[in-house]
């Protein structure tokens, strides 16, 4: 089963990415049994901790409405989703640049994208108890090992040598920031808009 690729990207990567290849899964196949179920992991487990859990600010249990929650968690799912396929268009479109093997339906750059970005869907489940300073440090060790991952993949997914691969992952890592910016500056503008949190607080 393909979700089975989960495990495998996290505790054996360099066998996992050669059988991926070898599958050659279609993006409807990654996108509808991959990327919609893991990528609902995080903001899942953000609502449960934001409304259910809270967190502590002195004295103070802070909390999120359920509907303001709900609307942060939709938002948030269809921005992994839209970031998710942007990076496998944009890797697919770069493909000839850097010498490695483009396909019209970009199978092999949107499972380059959804596998590398495994442990960041994991590492969602930290949300469940909502925790800023532990949460960014998890977060951003899952994205380290996304990004390893990912260099890891390259050559073998988009069939290119090592040398190649160290350039091309340059520009993954490029447009990947290019987007997440875009998103933080979209995040901004819908808040302003009047999707932004709204909290309740109670005394501990």
């Amino acid at each position: 089963m393909i979700l089975s690729h989960a495990f495998g990207m996290l505790f054996r990567p360099e066998t996992e990415w050669a059988a991926i290849k070898q599958e050659k899964p279609t993006p409807m196949v990654v996108y509808g049994l991959y990327i919609l179920i893991l990528a609902l992991i995080g903001p899942i487990s953000a609502y449960i901790g934001t409304v259910e859990t809270g967190w502590t600010i002195g004295d103070r249990l802070i909390k999120l409405t359920p509907d303001s929650a709900m609307q942060l968690v939709i938002l948030t799912y269809l921005a992994i989703l839209a970031g998710s396929f942007a990076l496998g268009y944009g890797i697919n479109w770069m493909a000839t640049t850097f010498g490695a093997e483009k396909e019209e339906n970009g199978n092999n750059a949107l499972a380059l994208v959804a596998y590398s970005l495994t442990p960041m869907y994991i590492a969602g489940l930290t949300l469940l108890y909502p925790d800023p300073w532990g949460n960014a440090m998890i977060l951003l060790a899952a994205a380290s090992y996304g990004a390893w991952l990912m260099w890891k993949g390259v050559p073998v997914v988009m069939g290119m040598s090592k040398e190649q691969s160290m350039v091309y992952c340059g520009g993954i890592l490029t447009l990947a920031l290019v987007l997440l910016v875009s998103t933080l500056a979209t995040t901004g503008l819908l808040w302003n808009f009047g999707f932004g949190p709204t909290f309740v607080e109670a005394g501990l």
